[in-house]
């Protein structure tokens, strides 16, 4: 296995974790916009840094994962960068999903941790990157319960997440599925 370095996000660390963002979820932005560039440029300012662990390999972010404790959240959609990277109806619609699915409070305890995104480049894919974040998430604080949701068509994530012990409790429908390319979401949880 590579060296991996998992670490938390920094400053400097925005464009390319928006540019893996993209890339790792093109099938569900891609009716908001075939181009990768403008959907990493419509999710750059919405990133909350303080709350994403990056994967580093050769120097090269390769990986991301996303997590929320209490209400702050990891993402959440800037209107007027969907508008101007979509289209005004397109940026209106997609910040509008986004706004019901990813802004929503969790109203998480003090002792759980959601794991919001996890995104890896499409080249890095089963090279143990989600596996690493998820563990150094898991071992490295304090928290003892996790919860992470996933779409219904991500099946490479539904197995890995079931192989660091985490289960299903809830399915999800969501709304614009035909627009989003999947129909629920599937909600883990893990206790250690």
């Amino acid at each position: 296995m590579e060296n991996i370095i998992i670490r938390n996000s920094m400053k400097e660390d925005r464009i390319k974790i928006s540019e893996v963002f993209a890339e790792t979820f093109f099938e569900e932005w891609k009716s908001l916009s075939s181009d990768v560039n403008k959907i990493s440029r419509g999710l750059r300012r919405g990133l909350t840094l303080d709350n994403y662990l990056v994967a580093i390999i050769n120097n090269e972010i390769v990986g991301f994962l996303a997590y929320v404790t209490g209400d702050n959240r990891a993402f959440y959609a800037n209107l007027k960068d969907f508008q101007k990277e979509f289209g005004y109806f397109r940026g209106y619609m997609g910040a509008i999903a986004i706004k019901n699915d990813l802004e929503k409070s969790k109203n998480l305890n003090d002792k759980t941790i959601y794991i919001d995104i996890i995104g890896v480049k499409k080249e890095f894919f089963r090279r143990g990157i989600a596996s690493s974040l998820i563990e150094f998430c898991t071992k490295n604080n304090d928290y003892s319960n996790f919860t992470i949701s996933v779409t219904n068509i991500n099946i490479a994530a539904i197995n890995c997440y079931k192989k660091f012990g985490f289960k299903e409790y809830k399915r999800e429908k969501v709304r614009y599925a035909k627009m989003r390319g999947y129909s629920e979401f599937i909600f883990m949880k893990y206790h250690k």
